[in-house]
């Protein structure tokens, strides 16, 4: 379940989806007590060019980005893509023989993508590897990023999700019993 959630999460948070898309994603994740039901209400009554003008703005990098998805921003002073936790997760994911190819260049530490390869490592049987991903890449900055999200979106289906996705990444470090490795967030409001 751990796998599927991570998938069906990370594609939310990464892939721009159609509205039908999007409910069909989230109504999985309500049936598998994930995400909340007020979530999926959210999406449906959300109008899909505000979904689609949304999605763009909070994880495309369209215009001036409210709550950017990328680690570097929350970990580098500077708030730079391609920041030194960006080098240190690549290199993280060559040594576990993940390629990411997205097709366009973009820093390989955004939250969705993040959570698409925690989910391919537990699919490999790779679970330390999962385990530091979570533990070292993502969760330093990912709560934080969260919260940011929850407290910034444009509109409610995102606010829900951020809610959610956290209260879901709380209960897994508390399942698997991770230690989050304490990092420096850099949060400028």
């Amino acid at each position: 379940m751990i796998v599927d959630t991570a998938k069906l999460l990370g594609t939310l948070f990464y892939q721009h989806c159609s509205k039908t898309e999007l409910i069909t994603l989230v109504s999985a994740l309500v049936d598998e007590e994930v995400l909340e039901k007020q979530t999926l209400e959210a999406a449906i009554a959300i109008d899909k060019t505000q979904l689609h003008n949304d999605f763009s703005i909070l994880f495309e990098g369209l215009g001036d980005m409210p709550v950017p998805p990328w680690g570097s921003v929350y970990l580098d002073k500077e708030r730079v893509l391609f920041g030194e936790s960006t080098l240190t997760y690549r290199q993280f994911l060559q040594l576990n023989a993940i390629s990411l190819n997205t097709g366009v260049r973009e820093p390989e530490d955004q939250f969705g993508l993040m959570l698409l390869a925690f989910a391919y490592l537990i699919e490999q049987d790779k679970q330390q590897a999962a385990i530091e991903l979570m533990e070292v890449h993502l969760l330093p900055w990912g709560l934080a990023y969260l919260q940011q999200l929850n407290k910034k979106s444009p509109n409610l289906f995102y606010k829900h999700m951020a809610n959610d996705t956290q209260a879901w990444l709380q209960l897994l470090i508390a399942e698997k019993n991770m230690n989050v490795l304490p990092k420096k967030v850099h949060i400028y409001d």
